[in-house]
């Protein structure tokens, strides 16, 4: 006698490359054999800047009308089972996993905090209630923003005055590196300079993950002068910043790069975790320019690298132990980590390092959880459904 299989259950996985239409197609076909009849109750999509998100939005949100749909522009694409560029990466999640979810798609536009207010007062209008009012054990929220505008601060900051004991987590969207335009979209609707904010109700057990392969190096700086929101360093410890910086790294001002920048981020340590700031450059003056807000009076430790896939395999592990198990999960992995594992030669082996855990994401231009932050990765790792 041959039994029934057991109905499908967790999370839905893809990913696709190639031309729009193949991609697509290839991409629906794998949803819609991994879900099996089952309708999504949210969807994320995480693309290349080489597709026309015209060409994308729509026909994903059509092919899930009954499914929150939101996507972004990104600097590489991953799941548990390949790491690239170029092509796009979706994750869905069904009635199992997450029980209901909403979204929407604000413009940050020439005032962020205005932008991502209106964005807010939206959501809460759909959802009926005030986000500062969700139980958070059952409820977080996806973060999608523009990666080229300076403004998640901004929108972090208006996101912690609204729901301060809500968990918002995601990533910056990225143009492959080109630092030009980014976009995000909710439904069919797309910008390039938005924020797409989705509300999530779990229907199992999650956690927030956060993980950046750092410790520090044993020199300490104090901004004594800074432009946070030129996201500027003007000195540590009343030297120009860069003169500070090198000296504490062990290089000539002369010799700082993007390498140099890369291996050698600062950390704001916090309950003994870094929370990253990577410099960007040197500007005329003799500051640094960062990826993120340094504010005045703050001490930030150097730090040195340590072995990112190690450091991320071990994170996801305590991670799915924690929750006794997973069904899933959703990443935003940093760009600056993408060109490490690059140059290491370890961008194949990157999905071994997510330890079996069904997973999709993207590498972004930075990272959001409880603020902004840089060479990190951030998200949400699902317990396993109840079974039917």
């Amino acid at each position: 006698m041959t039994l029934p299989s057991a109905p499908p259950h967790g999370i839905v996985r893809a990913h696709a490359t190639g031309p729009a239409p193949q991609a697509l197609a290839r991409l629906l076909a794998d949803l819609d054999q991994g879900l099996a009849g089952r309708t999504p109750t949210a969807l994320l999509y995480f693309a290349s800047s080489r597709y026309d998100p015209g060409d994308l939005a729509p026909a994903l949100s059509g092919h899930f009308p009954a499914t929150t749909v939101v996507g972004c522009s990104t600097a590489g694409e991953f799941t548990d089972l390949r790491n690239g560029t170029g092509g796009i990466s979706a994750v869905a999640l069904p009635g199992d996993v997450v029980s209901g979810a909403a979204a929407v798609l604000g413009t940050i536009g020439a005032d962020a905090g205005e932008g991502t207010a209106a964005a807010i007062q939206t959501l809460e209008e759909r959802v009926r209630v005030q986000l500062r009012h969700l139980d958070p054990a059952h409820h977080f929220g996806f973060l999608l923003v523009d990666g080229v505008h300076a403004a998640e601060e901004q929108v972090n900051d208006m996101l912690g005055n609204a729901a301060p004991l809500l968990d918002f987590v995601g990533g910056s969207a990225g143009d492959d590196f080109a630092l030009q335009a980014t976009w995000v979209a909710v439904g069919a609707e797309v910008s390039y300079e938005g924020v797409a904010l989705m509300l999530c109700r779990s229907a199992v057990p999650f956690r927030i993950v956060k993980t950046c392969s750092f410790t520090p190096a044993g020199s300490a700086l104090r901004v004594t002068s800074a432009t946070p929101v030129l996201r500027t360093v003007h000195q540590f410890d009343g030297r120009p910043a860069a003169r500070a910086y090198a000296d504490a790294v062990g290089v000539p001002v002369e010799s700082l790069d993007v390498d140099v920048f890369m291996e050698h981020p600062v950390g704001l340590m916090l309950d003994g975790r870094p929370w990253i700031r990577t410099p960007q450059a040197v500007t005329p003056d003799g500051g640094l320019r960062f990826w993120a807000q340094i504010l005045p009076g703050m001490e930030v430790d150097v730090m040195r690298s340590g072995n990112l896939l190690a450091d991320t395999r071990t994170a996801l592990r305590r991670t799915r132990a924690d929750l006794g198990g997973s069904s899933g999960a959703v990443l935003f992995n940093c760009g600056f980590r993408r060109l490490e594992m690059d140059a290491k030669n370890l961008s194949a082996a990157f999905p071994s390092a997510l330890d079996g855990i069904p997973t999709a994401g993207f590498h972004t231009y930075g990272e959001s959880w409880l603020g902004h932050v840089n060479q990190t990765l951030t998200g949400v790792v699902f317990g396993r459904p109840t079974a039917p």
